[in-house]
């Protein structure tokens, strides 16, 4: 049994392996092997000048390669393959206080601010369950195929002043009569242009550039990926199904901005 990383034996499966699955023909059939003759071979290279051409991709979504045409992938590959498929199921458990906005000189406020904006696109709540708006499966079969990790890296924000057409802009509040006679404050233009300067008690507003809620989109996309490859670990591990291979978690840190 061979000792390797989660992250390389993704990286094997969808990039060394599954390609060589059935490869992808005219009319989105697949090439069967030929028997020998002349005829045999020139169709094959015929079907196979088509799949370059085309890349379409066969049912394990990655690029057959036409080099390893007729030699099948290593039957790891496909128990990889399978554990992958079932991180469908996987939801979202977000512990109270959840920020993963670490190390970049943000106040408690400004982090809290930062996540409830990013949340929409992140996830829904589904009844009483949070859904993650973008698939495990597709995180980590892209990142296996691309040798990569996402990115979690982020400048540090600074707080600059809104400014609307170049100039500096202004905002006041005033009351404003709502339903039953209810007043309420609303924020309006806090510039006179009559008098050329602001209202009395008018106020400016910053806001952090870069915004912080890519950060948490960014960050949040990192902490699932890397959750999935641990539930893959532990999958692969207790299922026993791999013939060759004893997989190992991933060196990278789960939250390598909070060290």
């Amino acid at each position: 049994m061979k000792t390797i990383e989660i992250e390389a034996l993704l990286s094997w499966a969808y990039c060394e392996e599954l390609p060589k699955a059935e490869t992808a023909g005219v009319g989105g059939a697949f090439i069967e092997t030929y028997g020998g003759g002349w005829d045999a071979v020139s169709r094959q290279g015929e079907l196979m000048a088509d799949m370059v051409s085309d890349g379409r991709l066969n049912s394990y979504g990655v690029v057959p390669l036409a080099a390893s045409y007729g030699a099948p992938p290593h039957p790891d590959a496909f128990v990889v393959h399978g554990a992958v498929g079932r991180l469908a199921g996987m939801d979202l458990d977000l512990p109270a206080g959840w920020s993963p906005l670490q190390g970049l000189g943000l106040s408690e406020e400004e982090q809290a601010d930062a996540v409830a904006r990013a949340m929409p696109r992140i996830a829904i709540l589904d009844g009483e369950r949070l859904r993650l708006r973008f698939k495990p499966v597709e995180l980590v079969r892209r990142h296996a195929i691309l040798r990569s990790a996402p990115s979690w890296e982020f400048e540090r924000p600074k707080a600059r002043f809104i400014m609307l057409h170049g100039k500096p802009a202004w905002f006041r509040k005033v009351p404003v009569e709502g339903a039953f006679g209810r007043l309420y404050e609303q924020e309006v233009d806090g510039y006179n242009p009559r008098a050329k300067r602001p209202w009395p008690g008018a106020y400016r507003k910053t806001v952090l550039d870069p915004d912080p809620t890519l950060a948490v989109v960014d960050r949040a996309e990192y902490e699932v990926w890397h959750a999935a490859l641990g539930l893959l670990v532990d999958m692969l591990t207790n299922e026993g199904e791999l013939s060759a291979h004893a997989v190992k978690g991933s060196a990278r840190p789960a939250r390598p901005w909070a060290r």
